[in-house]
């Protein structure tokens, strides 16, 4: 009975243990856009700040002639992060730099304020192996 338990103690602590050696680095935390959003785009169309692009939305202005321009964005549709292109797929399609004039566009919400990136990798289970010291001089 005693080594039936022990067996199924390291059987759970394993499969507890599995998702921890994943080498899926890929972030999916894209936020949607509860309502129609103005987001600021450098020429190559990576997200910046919004403080960039010239704060006429209001006057219905298009930004063009600035080195950043707005890209609105549909509802319900994903927000890029700063750094993201607007030509990734997630994004591609959803959005244009023409403003509907009879659409009142808000701000993208500050969680969307940030650069992605991937984890960083310290190491340990399931990880290529490394010598430690041992230089050659």
């Amino acid at each position: 009975m005693k080594k039936q338990l022990s067996m199924t103690t390291a059987m759970a602590t394993a499969l507890l243990a599995l998702p921890a050696c994943s080498s899926n680095d890929d972030w999916n935390g894209d936020v949607l856009a509860d309502r129609d959003t103005a987001v600021c785009v450098d020429q190559q169309g990576k997200r910046v700040d919004d403080d960039l692009c010239d704060d006429d939305r209001d006057r219905g202005g298009s930004g063009v002639g600035n080195a950043f321009l707005w890209y609105y964005i549909g509802r319900n549709s994903a927000l890029p992060y700063y750094g993201d292109s607007i030509y990734d797929r997630r994004f591609a399609g959803k959005g244009s730099f023409s403003r509907n004039p009879s659409v009142a566009y808000g701000r993208a919400p500050k969680s969307t304020a940030m650069t992605r990136s991937q984890a960083v990798s310290r190491g340990g289970l399931g990880s290529s192996a490394r010598s430690f010291g041992g230089s050659r001089s």
